[in-house]
């Protein structure tokens, strides 16, 4: 039967959790069937991991650099582990509100799908501020499959 629906560009966003390796099998398989291009994309949250407000010997600017070096390595790893020899991929490190920057760059690559995990905040954050996952769902304007973590059954 031939395909329906055409993904051109499929965006990944990724935490580095297991939940975000789950769901790059999903977006793998999809961009392979496709022949699509896979955007796996990190967002460094500099509001959450200011960790430098407590260390007042690292300036702000050195924290950045910091930050992002440390997760540009962790994208391009996550990207060998789960991706592995997939040619049409790209990566892409951002910084600032995750949902806000998964978005923009859905919008700027006219992803036609995004691909994630549920990502492993507490609870309490949930209920105060909604997870990435529900913001992305709701502010999306391509369809967006939700993979949830695996569960141990007893």
């Amino acid at each position: 039967m031939k395909d329906i629906v055409k993904f051109d560009t499929i965006l990944l966003p990724t935490d580095f959790t297991l939940a975000s390796e789950r769901a790059a099998s999903y977006a793998l398989s999809l961009a392979r069937r496709h022949k699509a291009r896979l955007v796996v994309a990190h967002v460094v949250d500099i509001r959450v991991e200011a960790a430098g407000f407590y260390l007042p010997h690292l300036s702000y600017e050195k924290l950045d650099a910091e930050l992002l070096g440390a997760a540009a390595e962790m994208l391009s790893k996550f990207r060998s582990r789960a991706i592995g020899s997939y040619k049409n991929t790209e990566e892409r490190l951002l910084k600032g509100e995750p949902y806000i920057e998964i978005l923009r760059l859905a919008g700027t690559y006219k992803a036609c799908l995004v691909v994630m995990g549920t990502f492993g905040k507490e609870r309490i954050d949930r209920f105060f501020f909604g997870s990435t996952t529900e913001r992305v769902v709701r502010g999306a304007t391509c369809p967006v499959i939700v993979i949830p973590p695996l569960k141990e059954i007893f």
